[in-house]
């Protein structure tokens, strides 16, 4: 393992005339992320080349792929190339966020094959996405219509998996930017051994939410009927105390009691109560496969579209409620300083770590925030 193993290569929109950026200029080891949900997020680096200096290697819209040995690790487009001291800064952002550049076009009947048919014009339009099929995985939520074009691809994406304990991605391995939906991933893919306590903070957040619902809609002069149901996270509540919230679903259409109490209840799967405060840093050697063997840590993509983490670190518990022994999470991001040789990950939970915002987020189907990579180079966008 040393710096700059990771190697910049540009192409045309059109995915003709590659140039490798190293063979026209000496450029910095690269620092790149990825998002769950989403893929490919950030990437930056800097080309030492003085500001009078021109090449079509940088013109903004060129598609921008890093190779990693004979594999490629991360895709996207390149933004404006901003001038500096020393050299042309470069950013560029990722297969994984360029949902955002696309409407959500859709006619027809609103079902759940409508996210499908939003993809599918969307790649007709130029997403550079492959869409194997979304279909209709269990708790997708379709319970709240949006106007044709209103949103980004990626905030139906969100919108269909926030309320259904589901998340979205982009995988890049292999060449092709493929989408993929599925549950919240539990089965562990990667071991991470801790070299020092990871600090945790417990949270305010409810065991039972109250949750309001539209048991009947206005019709023939007859009002709309509201009702009240709850759903009860047992295994918290008993290690923790009886705590509520309320959750207001009366917007989206007409509920029976158990397709509410499934809301409420993937809303409760995606807050933990326990969370890691601060992000978690690692080198060559920390990150392994499940077999316990070291592996390439600046290749998110080794082992699937997503990370499963489990952190080993002695037997200390992380926080008052939580058992000793290794801690599981899914992890929400990854940055990779091919420079420093140093990986940052962000745990899945830590992003949802109020509870009040993750009730906006499943009430009103924004999508979560997330914050910005770790990055030390000047951004263009």
């Amino acid at each position: 393992m040393r710096p700059g193993l990771t190697t910049l290569v540009t192409y045309r929109p059109d995915g003709t005339g590659p140039q490798f950026l190293s063979e026209i200029a000496h450029v910095s080891p690269a620092v790149y992320s990825f998002t769950c949900p989403g893929g490919c997020q950030d990437l930056t680096a800097t080309v030492f080349q003085p500001p009078r200096w021109r090449t079509d290697a940088l013109d903004p819209g060129r598609i921008l792929k890093a190779h990693r040995g004979g594999t490629i690790v991360w895709a996207g487009v390149l933004d404006e190339p901003v001038p500096a001291e020393g050299g042309w800064q470069l950013s560029a952002h990722g297969t994984g966020s360029q949902g955002n550049d696309y409407r959500a076009v859709w006619t027809g009947g609103w079902t759940t094959s409508t996210p499908d048919q939003v993809v599918n014009n969307a790649i007709a339009a130029g997403l550079p996405w492959i869409n194997p099929g979304i279909g209709s995985p269990a708790g997708m939520w379709i319970g709240q219509q949006v106007d044709s074009g209103s949103e980004t691809v990626s905030d139906l994406l969100n919108m269909i998996c926030n309320k259904g304990g589901l998340t979205w991605s982009v995988a890049t391995a292999g060449g092709g930017n493929v989408l993929s939906v599925f549950a919240l991933p539990t089965a562990v893919t990667h071991l991470l051994v801790a070299a020092g306590p990871v600090p945790r903070s417990v949270a305010a957040g409810a065991t039972t939410l109250r949750i309001r619902y539209a048991s009947a809609v206005d019709s023939g002069g007859n009002p709309a009927v509201y009702s009240l149901t709850s759903v009860t996270d047992t295994a918290r509540e008993t290690a923790q105390g009886h705590t509520e919230d309320y959750l207001d679903l009366s917007s989206a259409g007409t509920y029976t009691p158990s397709t509410a109490q499934a809301v409420g209840s993937q809303v409760l799967k995606r807050f933990t109560r326990a969370a890691f405060t601060d992000a978690i840093t690692l080198r060559h050697g920390q990150l392994l496969n499940p077999g316990g063997v070291p592996i390439d840590p600046g290749n998110f993509y080794a082992d699937g579209p997503v990370m499963v983490a489990r952190m080993h670190l002695a037997d200390l518990g992380y926080s008052g409620d939580i058992a000793r022994g290794p801690v599981t999470f899914l992890v929400g991001e990854y940055d990779w300083d091919d420079a420093a040789c140093v990986a940052t990950v962000t745990p899945f939970e830590s992003m949802r770590h109020r509870f009040s915002d993750l009730l906006s987020v499943a009430a009103e189907g924004h999508p979560p925030q997330r914050r910005k990579p770790t990055s030390h180079h000047k951004k263009g966008r």
